[in-house]
C-alpha cells in the first residue's frame, strides 16, 4: 500500500470502519485511506455475492479471514470437546470464503470451553485434521492468543505456549499469529514482545496484527506498545508478511485514518 514502502498493512475492514454499514462502502472508504489490502474477522456476514460485487468496485487484497463462529455463538471450537463435526463445518465454510475471495489465510478460533482432561490432545487432533482440508486449496491456518479481557477463557492464552502449540502439530500449512495488542494486554513489555519476533519464532510467524493498548485505538496514540521500536524490530528481521491494523479510531481523531496515523505508518 502506499503509506508503506518496508512493513505491508492491511485494514481490518471490521474494526476501522465502524460508519460504515454496506461492504461496498468500507471498501471505498479503505481505498480512500490508500490501502490496497485488508482482514476482516468475520466475512460471513456478507454474501459470496456481495463481497465479489464490492471487490470488483474496490478492489482489494483480502489477507485474512477467521472461521464462523460456533452453532451458539462460540468464539470458535478447535479445544471443544465432541464438536468435530460443528467444527469442521466451520472450516468448509471458511475455505468457502477464502476461495471466493482469494484469501489464503484462516485465523482457527480455538475457543473458551471450561479446560477438561486431554483438551490439549483434542485441539492438537482438530488442527491436524484442518490442516488437510486446508491442504487441498492452498491455505494455511493461523492461530493466535487472545487475551482474557477481549474473550474470558479463551484456550489460546499464553503467546509461549501457543508458538509450542503450532511446532507441536507441525504441520507446515499451520502457522502463528501475532498479535502485538493482545500480548500488551497480557502484561508483556515491548521487550519481551521484540524478544518473542526473533529467528527461532519466524518461521511459524504468518500474519502479525496491531492496536494501542489499553484503548486498542491508533498504533500512534498514546498506550501501553512503543510501535516505533515493535516496528522498526519487524523490519530489523526482514518479515514479509502483513501486519493487520486491528484498531478502532479513537472518537476524536479524524475517522477512520487520520493524517498522523498515516504519516507514523509512512515512516516502516
Amino acid at each position: 500500500m502506499a503509506v508503506s514502502q518496508t512493513l505491508k498493512f492491511a485494514c481490518n475492514i471490521g474494526t476501522m470502519f465502524p460508519s460504515s454499514t454496506s461492504l461496498i462502502d468500507r471498501l471505498k472508504h479503505a481505498r480512500a485511506c490508500g490501502f490496497d489490502a485488508l482482514e476482516v474477522a468475520f466475512p460471513y456476514t456478507w454474501s459470496v455475492d456481495e463481497w465479489q460485487e464490492a471487490l470488483t468496485a474496490h478492489p482489494m487484497q483480502v489477507v485474512l479471514i477467521n472461521t464462523p463462529l460456533g452453532p451458539n455463538k462460540e468464539p470458535g471450537l478447535a479445544a471443544c470437546q465432541d464438536k468435530e463435526t460443528e467444527f469442521l463445518a466451520g472450516i468448509d465454510r471458511g475455505v468457502e470464503y477464502c476461495n471466493a475471495l482469494k484469501c489464503s489465510q484462516l485465523h482457527i478460533m480455538a475457543g473458551n470451553e471450561p479446560p477438561y482432561e486431554g483438551q490439549k490432545s483434542t485441539f492438537i487432533s482438530q488442527m491436524r485434521k484442518s490442516s488437510v482440508v486446508l491442504q487441498k486449496w492452498g491455505i494455511v491456518g493461523l492461530i493466535e492468543t487472545i487475551s482474557p479481557g477481549v474473550i474470558p477463557g479463551y484456550f489460546l492464552n499464553n503467546p509461549r505456549e501457543t508458538l509450542d502449540l503450532v511446532s507441536e502439530i507441525a504441520c507446515d500449512n499451520i502457522g502463528f499469529q501475532f498479535d502485538v495488542f493482545h500480548f500488551s494486554m497480557l502484561g508483556e513489555s515491548d521487550d519481551q514482545i521484540t524478544a518473542l519476533f526473533h529467528d527461532k519464532n519466524l518461521k511459524h510467524i504468518k500474519h502479525v496484527q496491531v492496536a494501542q493498548t489499553p484503548k486498542r485505538n491508533e498504533v500512534n496514540a498514546e498506550g501501553g506498545v512503543d510501535y516505533s521500536k515493535i516496528f522498526n524490530h519487524m523490519i530489523l528481521k526482514n518479515y514479509r508478511g502483513f501486519v493487520g491494523l486491528e484498531y478502532k479510531p479513537d472518537e476524536l481523531s479524524e475517522m477512520p485514518c487520520s493524517k498522523e496515523t498515516m504519516k507514523f505508518l509512512s515512516q516502516f
